[in-house]
């Protein structure tokens, strides 16, 4: 299977407990590398500065991701600083590249295949989401990127900008933390979440509760998903990235949505063991804590 990921790659300086890193980061990044252990060939369509490390793109290259369609501006990459506070986290915005627009996609980028849109700063545009959606077999997007505001200061707070209803109507499957549904909806019920994104016209609502697990909800059902249990829990950057984009792939793949997000929540909890995406498997090994998962699942009522 082929997956396409639009969005910027992000290098970020991670500060916890006092000592300071830099790591390769974004949406796409952390699906692409997913998709490759779930049997999907992942291609990202993004938009970097000159100063992007090599190393990040070697390693990328390197573990079979195509970065064909990546396309090097003058503009410097997108950096985020996150400051971690236990499991909380503050976050910055240090500089942002260029939009990517519909001129940057290639019809067989996206035609008849899986798009995540991972956008992490509201640079998918407009008329770049329209492309997608009217060209792709299936649209799947993290509402992230278009509910992050950075301050003069800035520091990134939660608030919806004028393009969030444009992104929600171009997508079937969107993704949201719990945290972010609330910035978008004032809802604070997981379900009813769903249920808002839902009468939007979306087709699957993904709403993810850390510990509490997930719900996956649609027109016609509602679907309480267990998390998975890791062994650990190390870093849990990435995951929702994860979950949505292993869910995107298992449902295009089989068209089930209680073992589409089985697969999603066990991929997950394997990524949040180690740091950064060390702790990500292959889906035979993602599949077998997955069917502990999908014997838990509850059919709720809307």
């Amino acid at each position: 299977m082929d997956v396409a990921l639009v969005g910027h790659m992000v290098v970020d300086t991670v500060v916890r407990s006092g000592e300071m890193r830099k790591s390769l980061g974004g949406t796409v990044v952390y699906g692409a590398l997913a998709a490759l252990k779930h049997n999907a060939r992942p291609l990202i369509i993004s938009k970097i500065g000159e100063d992007f490390p090599d190393e990040y793109l070697l390693f990328l290259s390197n573990a079979g991701v195509n970065l064909s369609r990546v396309k090097v501006t003058r503009k410097p990459s997108t950096r985020f600083k996150l400051v971690y506070h236990n499991l909380d986290r503050t976050l910055y915005l240090l500089s942002r590249c260029e939009d990517i627009t519909a001129y940057d996609i290639r019809r067989e980028d996206v035609a008849d295949k899986p798009v995540i849109v991972g956008a992490v700063i509201g640079e998918v545009s407009k008329d770049a989401l329209e492309y997608i959606s009217s060209r792709a077999a299936l649209t799947a997007m993290d509402i992230q990127g278009y509910i992050r505001q950075a301050t003069e200061e800035k520091e990134v707070t939660l608030s919806p900008s004028p393009a969030i209803a444009e992104a929600i109507s171009n997508t079937e499957i969107i993704h949201a933390e719990l945290y972010e549904a609330k910035a978008l909806w004032g809802i604070e019920d997981p379900l009813k979440a769903g249920e808002a994104f839902v009468k939007t016209g979306v087709a699957i609502a993904l709403i993810t509760v850390g510990e509490e697990g997930s719900y996956v909800v649609t027109k016609e059902r509602a679907l309480k998903v267990p998390a998975a249990r890791p062994s650990a829990v190390v870093d849990a950057t990435g995951s929702g990235d994860v979950y949505m984009t292993v869910f995107t792939i298992e449902y295009h793949r089989t068209g089930d949505l209680a073992l589409a997000a089985a697969m999603a929540s066990a991929a997950s909890s394997f990524l949040v063991e180690k740091k950064g995406v060390a702790g990500l498997r292959p889906r035979w090994v993602v599949k077998k804590r997955a069917e502990e998962v999908l014997n838990a699942i509850e059919e709720v009522k809307t």
